[in-house]
């Protein structure tokens, strides 16, 4: 299978580029020898979507992610064009070379090597691709593919104030241990409204509103336990009227096993399309990238993603 690697040396603040010689070696061992050609190295963010585009139209089959979530979801937005996928019988593989690998993590292949075998051995999973539409910061309509989650509110405002800064990027995930103390103590609920599917539209004061594909996110996070990457639905988690002290003591110290879903205040349910608006200015973020602020709506598309994966369902 003609395969293209493309690679980002900025992800995990620059250690993927240091270690790619390893990688890369790690990988030639499964696969063989990878040609010069075949390798096509990010020079900014949204690169990887080009380069992504670029590989489908000179014939490659697989594209590898050698990144985090956030170059797998610029590869995987390279690959869509009006809701569909430009190649249907295209496979895209991750190795995890960013702070955050959740592709890998799910199928329980973490490791370069048991990586490197799912790509060298051929099998796949199916993942589900969401479609999300919100106003860009330039009053502008964006849309983006994910495949991981899509998140408004208190929870796209501290990843927005991670990245923003210089140096609290270069932290790493510290910055968001920082920013998610620093919000919780700061972030106020808002009043949003709310359509799920075909029903009526509520009324509801929130603090944030979490749609998960996966169960985990981000470094350490467990959002949606279970959460099926393949059932074409979303997890949709409502946490609602949360006060700062509560946000912070409550919420934010039971994310990383999943425990704050049992809070009175937060809901859980599946949900294919949903529209969210507000009167006020809020954040919208795809896969740890900030897009723009609402109204947003997100609709799960009727086809999944082949990904390399060891693990079969």
């Amino acid at each position: 299978m003609k395969t293209k690697l493309i690679v980002n040396p900025m992800a995990n603040k620059g250690n993927c580029g240091k270690r790619w010689r390893q990688i890369l070696s790690e990988l030639e061992k499964h696969l063989g020898p990878v040609s010069s050609a075949d390798v096509a190295m990010t020079r900014a963010p949204g690169h990887a979507t080009a380069l992504a585009q670029e590989a489908v139209s000179a014939g490659y089959q697989r594209l590898v992610s050698v990144g985090g979530d956030g170059t797998f979801s610029e590869v995987m937005n390279g690959v869509i064009s009006d809701d569909r996928l430009i190649a249907p019988d295209l496979v895209l593989a991750q190795l995890p070379g960013g702070t955050s690998n959740e592709l890998c993590r799910s199928f329980g292949q973490l490791s370069l090597g048991e990586a490197s075998k799912a790509i060298a051995m051929g099998h796949t999973r199916n993942v589900d691709v969401f479609r999300a539409d919100a106003r860009g910061y330039g009053g502008g309509q964006v849309t983006r593919y994910g495949f991981v989650l899509a998140i408004v509110g208190a929870a796209a405002t501290i990843s927005w104030r991670a990245q923003r800064v210089p140096l609290l990027k270069r932290l790493g995930p510290i910055s968001y241990v920082l920013m998610t103390a620093f919000t919780s103590l700061t972030y106020n609920p808002r009043a949003y409204r709310i359509r799920i599917d075909d029903e009526a539209e509520q009324s509801l004061q929130m603090w944030s509103l979490m749609l998960c594909s996966f169960d985990g996110a981000g470094e350490g996070l467990m959002l949606a336990p279970g959460a099926d990457p393949a059932d074409r639905k979303l997890d949709l988690i409502m946490v609602g009227d949360l006060g700062h002290w509560e946000a912070l003591t409550q919420i934010v110290p039971r994310l990383g096993d999943g425990s704050y879903l049992a809070h009175p205040k937060v809901s859980r349910r599946h949900a294919s399309r949903i529209s969210i608006d507000s009167d006020t200015m809020v954040r919208a973020d795809v896969d740890g990238e900030s897009m723009g602020q609402l109204p947003m709506s997100v609709t799960m598309l009727p086809f999944h993603l082949k990904v390399a994966a060891v693990n079969r369902p």
